[in-house]
């Protein structure tokens, strides 16, 4: 069983309840976008209408690897319908306020699934209806963790810990799993290059953020700090609720892995899929922060997936490195498809395809992972 074989194989649209008003002070957006990431899109429509990246405001990301259809909100006035490479935005009304993410209401999925096999095609509609019936596990999936590296492990780490040049050298220099084609490229390059900031700035993309961090540099070449607060405070916030998300996954591994299960991948970890329904999956548990607090048996799990990563809850605050600490984001354990069903099943194309809806936060991906589990079975 293979999804996202083509783009048009896996298409997901936001649902979204808007804040609409005619003549309200923001303009909304219906974006389409297709092999780009959000942010990609949110800075070339910025860039299209003459504001800053920080004024198009999307309540929610969704990664390059499919059509996504997004709404966005822009303070001010823009054309009937804005094309760039891979995106188009059309107008669709006007708001009092931007967009937030309590305005998204779910996620609806149309998947294609291709190259079945004999056991998965007879498998699958006994599959879906037991996934629709008791849900699977609401890890985060491996589109959150693009912050990630295989050498280096996550660049939100050493954030945490204001281990400054760290960060510079990973941020500059260590590929991480997102990073596209041409940022690997220049990475390769920085690597050999390391200290000669002027050298590396000819080589950094054009335009980008590297550039302003090795111009710092450049002018003050000891100053890990102050080079660290020249990346966007937006993409530090991210790469340290990426880690936390994975500390979050690995709190639930835990717990779970006691129970009879079947196991997924997700950036290259093991994680287990209760095969039966587990007990307390009506709770919603907190990512790690300051003062979060957890009740029995999420206290002791992650108390010890903390330990393995050597921090404890209070590394999650303000800092050198972080002008705001990390919110207090609560997750359900457990995902229940508001909607799922097998569209059409084609033996002698070996296709079928899957339409569902997921509460907001929740991976279509995810879903996917543990569907063809099941079927394979123990």
């Amino acid at each position: 069983m293979r999804w996202k074989v083509r783009p048009e194989d896996f298409l997901v649209e936001e649902i979204v309840e808007l804040p609409l008003r005619p003549g309200g002070p923001y303009v909304l957006y219906r974006v389409r976008k297709r092999e780009r990431t959000t942010l990609e899109v949110q800075a070339e429509l910025a860039a299209r209408l003459g504001v800053p990246q920080r004024a198009v405001v999307f309540p929610a990301l969704k990664d390059r690897e499919a059509i996504a259809i997004q709404t966005a909100a822009v303070r001010g006035r823009g054309p009937a319908r804005i094309r760039g490479r891979g995106f188009e935005a059309v107008r669709i009304g006007e708001a009092d306020r931007p967009l937030r993410p309590q305005d998204l209401r779910g996620n609806r999925f149309v998947v294609r699934l291709r190259e079945l096999d004999d056991r998965e095609i007879e498998r699958l509609p006994a599959a879906v209806t037991a996934l629709a019936t008791h849900g699977f596990p609401n890890y985060f999936d491996d589109q959150r963790f693009g912050s990630w590296s295989p050498e280096a492990g996550f660049i939100g780490r050493p954030l945490l810990l204001g281990q400054a040049e760290e960060v510079l050298r990973i941020y500059l220099a260590i590929p991480m799993v997102g990073d596209p084609l041409e940022v690997r490229t220049f990475k390769a390059e920085a690597r050999g290059l390391w200290g000669n900031w002027a050298a590396m700035r000819e080589r950094a993309p054009r335009p980008s953020n590297y550039r302003s961090v090795l111009t710092f540099l450049n002018d003050h070449p000891t100053d890990w700090r102050g080079a660290v607060r020249r990346i966007p405070a937006r993409l530090r916030a991210l790469w340290v609720d990426a880690y936390r998300a994975w500390i979050w996954n690995d709190m639930l591994r835990r717990i779970w892995a006691l129970l009879p299960h079947v196991e997924i991948e997700i950036r290259g970890a093991r994680f287990p899929v209760p095969l039966e329904r587990p007990q307390d999956t009506e709770a919603s548990v907190a990512l790690p922060h300051r003062r979060a607090r957890y009740e029995s048996p999420w206290a002791e799990a992650m108390a010890a997936a903390l330990a393995e990563e050597g921090l404890s809850l209070s590394h999650f605050r303000r800092g050198a490195l972080l002008e705001d600490a990390p919110p207090p984001t609560q997750r359900p354990v457990w995902c229940q498809p508001l909607a799922l069903e097998l569209e059409e099943l084609q033996p002698e194309k070996r296709e079928a395809l899957l339409v569902f809806e997921l509460p907001p936060g929740s991976y279509g991906t995810l879903l996917l992972k543990t569907l063809a589990t099941r079927i394979r079975g123990p």
